[in-house]
């Protein structure tokens, strides 16, 4: 998963950018990290139960067409609209953006978390990203260089995801499930 940082800044910049279609920007921002942080604070709930998918052990998958499916889903709720956003934005960074980077860390065992800690401060003050309580100890920042991030090429992927149209990529992945996903 990108690190919540990441999950805010998209949602940030998707709720400036679509002031229309994003009308409780709180909501928007805790669906956005629903799908890690509900995991974290409920130990029997594991990630591919909230990313409808499979995780773990070098797996990342998520089924956004199982998600769109769930019948407690409400697209027009900002906080499902965040929750989507989330998945969307994982599956966007593992299997498009950077693919290249996930196959070195898995390589090399080592994580992106130390990269996570490494961008956060640069993250925090470039999208005004306030930490909330409750995931305040997920997000540390040091000092130091990433392994395999690049803070340009994390920066164009926020960029890219809240440039997007939510709505489009909801009918595409309704038509055509995971391969309507550009």
């Amino acid at each position: 998963m990108p690190g919540f940082t990441i999950h805010i800044a998209v949602a940030k910049e998707y709720a400036k950018k679509h002031p229309k279609e994003i009308r409780d920007v709180d909501e928007f921002i805790k669906g956005s990290i629903a799908p890690d942080n509900i995991s974290l604070e409920n130990s029997d709930i594991d990630k591919s139960t909230t990313h409808y998918g499979k995780w773990g052990k070098g797996e990342t998958q998520t089924y956004i067409d199982v998600f769109l499916k769930d019948t407690k889903v409400d697209m027009k709720s900002d906080y499902w609209k965040g929750y989507f956003m989330h998945l969307l934005t994982d599956h966007c960074f593992y299997n498009i953006c950077f693919r290249k980077e996930l196959e070195e860390e898995q390589r090399t065992h080592h994580g992106f978390y130390y990269d996570y800690d490494c961008l956060n401060k640069a993250l925090l003050k470039k999208y005004h990203i306030e930490i909330m309580e409750n995931i305040k100890k997920y997000m540390n920042c040091i000092e130091g260089k990433p392994r395999y991030l690049n803070i340009d090429k994390v920066i164009k992927f926020i960029e890219d995801m809240s440039n997007i149209n939510l709505e489009e990529q909801v009918e595409r992945i309704k038509q055509k499930g995971m391969e309507g996903i550009k």
